[in-house]
């Protein structure tokens, strides 16, 4: 089912609601520089270079590997895919343009369901770095999921204010991160500047390298959930029809300029944070979320290192609310289109959907209650174990579905140039082997990243026997119900359609 108004003259056979609708009810404010800045925000997460650092000098190869194979082709992809068909949505409208209804709902809901695990993420970080500040605070599984619910809470409430304000709001934790970031870099730079001692050995070829053993396994078990941090590259234009662009040339530089930008920023941010932390505090830190913390705090001073400490606390409670923002437009286009209860699409008088908003926020909080203040005081012997426990595998496994939904990019590519080509060739960004070539590339990475992402446990409470099974056994019963339920949706919206004819 490809149609696209570039590629074709004519009207497509059946436009959305949630193509048309979005532009005139919402308010276009978001320029390049909001779209770089959600960008950066919702990808780089410097608490990641945490995984990094237990590889050593190969952390870094990690990342620019990472890059090159999986990062730059998903920007591609969203790129090509955003200019074609410039609809409010992202993967739910490329996905039902390509491949119809059903595929639609079965991509948006593997898209949206990880929301809630990623508002409790998100905001778990931001709590893990009170007890950095005071080890008496925060200690008892109940009290973190207590402060997690809070602040999940508080991102609902700012994510239905007027979408220029939350902007403002999320303009000022860009400012945050890289006053953060920047610190942990300098910190590496004096260190090295005052005569120290790199922490880590980066003068051997071996260092640098990715290994895999059969019998030990190599380093080679970090290469997916390094890769994975490269998630989130269509979030910021899933709201492009909230961007302002009067012409197709101005919407076509808005996109490519926030995906150049954004994505050098990633990158390099990554690789110069996680080089800082190796320098000053090696492979000690490996898996230490207050690593960013302690890297300045010994090479610059407390004063500085609380500086990052409340940055970083502020980056993730107001990354919470972004995420709490964005991914509401998912349930808001498929409420447009009858797709769920229309409801969910429902605008308040700010023009957000406060609807969509409050279900994620109540799901999220559920959660959290569930995994912090029931599970864990309900089985097992050990509270903090076990919410530790269950805490990661649902992250895990919320991580599969994320990267799942993500290499639909790519299917996506190559699906449009086998039944719609001269839409590809008319709005290609880059040359036609390199987009095949990296989506390709990009697929093949993302389904390496995926398994290996599944068979290596997060936590060393499991063994990796125990991680495979429950994760891979709850990403799939997951899959299976919402493959289950994108039959009974499409069909119910088919059975509206014809009601609505008659």
């Amino acid at each position: 089912m490809i149609t696209s108004s570039r590629s074709q003259g004519d009207r497509p056979p059946h436009v959305l609601t949630s193509e048309e609708y979005p532009g005139k009810v919402m308010p276009a404010i978001l320029t390049s520089w909001d779209l770089m800045t959600l960008y950066v925000l919702l990808i780089f997460f410097p608490t990641n270079v945490s995984n990094a650092i237990a590889g050593g000098a190969a952390g870094i190869t990690f990342w620019l590997v990472g890059a090159i194979l999986f990062f730059v082709p998903c920007a591609i992809a969203t790129a090509q895919l955003s200019v074609i068909f410039p609809h409010e949505g992202s993967l739910y409208n490329w996905a039902y343009r390509i491949f119809g209804s059903y595929m639609s709902f079965f991509v948006g809901f593997c898209v949206w369901l990880p929301a809630p695990l990623l508002l409790m993420a998100t905001s778990d970080l931001a709590i893990s770095y009170i007890p950095g500040l005071n080890s008496g605070w925060l200690t008892a599984p109940w009290q973190q999921g207590l402060a997690l619910s809070v602040v999940i809470l508080i991102s609902g409430f700012m994510a239905v204010q007027p979408h220029r304000t939350v902007q403002n709001i999320t303009n000022a934790a860009f400012v945050l991160l890289l006053i953060a970031s920047g610190l942990v870099i300098l910190a590496g730079i004096v260190w090295l500047a005052t005569g120290h001692a790199p922490a880590t050995s980066f003068s051997r070829l071996s260092d640098w390298l990715i290994t895999w053993d059969p019998k030990t396994g190599g380093n080679f078990g970090l290469f997916g959930v390094i890769t994975l941090g490269y998630l989130g590259v269509y979030l910021p234009i899933t709201m492009q029809a909230e961007a302002i662009a009067p012409s197709a040339e101005t919407r076509r530089q808005l996109i490519l300029r926030h995906l150049l930008w954004g994505t050098l920023i990633v990158v390099v941010g990554y690789v110069l944070v996680t080089f800082a932390i190796l320098v000053v505090e090696g492979p000690k830190s490996a898996y230490v979320l207050f690593a960013l913390v302690t890297t300045v705090d010994t090479a610059l001073g407390k004063l500085a290192g609380n500086v990052v400490a409340v940055c970083m606390l502020g980056v993730f409670c107001l990354v919470t609310m972004v995420y709490n923002h964005i991914y509401a437009r998912f349930l808001m286009v498929a409420g447009f289109d009858r797709r769920i209860p229309v409801g969910l699409g429902l605008l308040n008088n700010n023009r957000q959907p406060a609807r969509a908003i409050a279900i994620q926020t109540a799901a999220a909080i559920f959660i959290t209650i569930l995994f912090f203040m029931v599970i864990p005081y309900l089985f097992g012997s050990n509270p903090a174990d076990l919410s530790l426990e269950v805490y990661f595998v649902g992250i895990g496994a919320g991580t599969i579905l994320w990267a799942f939904s993500t290499i639909f990019l790519f299917i996506l590519i190559l699906a449009l140039y086998i039944r719609d080509r001269r839409a590809l060739l008319l709005n290609r960004l880059v040359p036609m082997p390199v987009l095949l070539l990296s989506s390709v590339v990009g697929l093949i990475t993302g389904i390496i990243a995926i398994v290996d992402t599944a068979l290596n446990s997060w936590v060393p409470l499991l063994t990796n026997q125990q991680w495979s099974l429950i994760v891979a056994g709850l990403t799939a019963a997951t899959l299976m119900i919402g493959a289950i339920i994108s039959m009974f949706a499409t069909g119910e919206a088919a059975w509206q359609e014809i009601e609505r004819g008659a």
